[in-house]
């Protein structure tokens, strides 16, 4: 990807070496978020040739976004999370600090909820992310690196605790509810 570009998964990337063994073979490139300029990525590192593009409006009627300021934010999370009891969530939040400081808080007031951050061990976060996906907690906190590629169908709010690096992690972020 060019600079300024989709943070594509390296193994993303390797789709492209498909064209070299299946010549002949309809390719086709799905996504859900993508901005114009990813669109373009995608197109030249897929090789398409030509595609049918088909464009559709971010706005999905299963989702309803509320802002607020951001005020004594750990009581704004956890006031949020208690109006969906037994509902599973996604609570983003920017660094690992908070990440563990947030699903702390979570965990004292009573509602199930695991941290997900880079920081952790491979396995610490592969038993979180499973325990999530089996309904074993109802809470995930997590950075933004959580939830690409979940298929996780009760997803039923996303919680910015802080600001999107992008309106397109952002888009990508709240698409994970409402599946």
């Amino acid at each position: 990807p060019r600079k300024g570009g989709h943070d594509f998964r390296p193994s993303y990337l390797l789709l492209s070496e498909l064209r070299k063994f299946f010549p002949y073979i309809p390719l086709a490139a799905f996504t859900a978020t993508a901005t114009l300029q990813v669109q373009d990525d995608i197109i030249r590192i897929l090789g398409l040739k030509d595609p049918l593009l088909i464009r559709a409006s971010f706005n999905r009627k299963e989702l309803h976004y509320t802002v607020k300021p951001k005020s004594r934010v750990l009581d704004q999370i956890t006031q949020a999370v208690k109006e969906r009891p037994d509902a599973a969530g996604i609570v983003y939040r920017l660094s690992r600090k908070d990440v563990e400081k947030t699903a702390d808080h979570l965990q004292a007031m009573g509602i199930s909820a695991l941290p997900y951050h880079a920081g952790m061990t491979k396995e610490q976060r592969s038993k979180n992310q499973e325990w999530f996906n089996q309904d074993r907690v109802d809470v995930i906190v997590a950075t933004t690196a959580f939830g690409m590629g979940i298929n996780k169908n009760n997803i039923r709010y996303v919680i910015h605790g802080d600001l999107p690096k992008s309106m397109e992690g952002y888009y990508q972020e709240t698409g994970r509810a409402g599946r």
